[in-house]
């Protein structure tokens, strides 16, 4: 079986990211799969925080055994059976920076596909060592409420501009090279 997860960063309206992993698979293991899918350092410290379904933090999962275990000690099948669905991946213990995974649901594994593997993604990967997580702006040019008057004088310096340029390659037009000493 494999388990759809779900990932979002609660500040953020434009991020997220589902994964397919196996039930089977530890904390360790996917830490090492989301690090880099998210192009994070590999040498920071992060710790899984579980949460029940009222959002109260029942367990810490981290490198080392805080009390709950450690990473490379507990799978999603393990959470699953102990009602842990929300984890915040803590990736900047300084900022308390984290990004909510949340296990959508379990499905029959398909022999064909490789896991655990990124089935969605939007918006762009947050930055590590960001106190805060920016959504990228679009920016949508709006039509001009000024005046309407065309500038005469800076339309003919552009057709002179043109012109010139014309004029750099036209030695070049009828095939012959100048600089060259036949």
């Amino acid at each position: 079986m494999i388990y759809k997860l779900r990932a979002t960063i609660p500040s953020s309206k434009v991020f997220v990211r589902e994964y397919e992993v196996p039930a089977r698979m530890s904390l360790f293991d996917f830490n090492k799969f989301i690090i880099n899918d998210l192009c994070f350092s590999s040498d920071q410290i992060v710790v899984y925080r579980a949460l029940d379904e009222k959002g109260a933090m029942t367990a810490v999962y981290g490198l080392f055994d805080l009390g709950y275990g450690s990473m490379d000690r507990v799978n999603f099948s393990q959470l699953a059976e102990r009602g842990q669905n929300v984890l915040q991946f803590c990736y900047d213990m300084h900022n308390n920076s984290c990004i909510i995974l949340t296990i959508l649901c379990e499905e029959p594994e398909d022999p064909r596909s490789h896991y655990p593997q990124t089935t969605l993604e939007k918006g762009h990967n947050p930055d590590q060592f960001s106190a805060k997580y920016e959504d990228p702006q679009v920016y949508i040019p709006r039509a001009s409420s000024g005046s309407s008057v065309i500038d005469d004088e800076d339309d003919e310096d552009d057709e002179e501009d043109e012109k010139d340029d014309d004029n750099a390659f036209s030695e070049f037009e009828d095939g012959l090279d100048s600089g060259s000493d036949d």
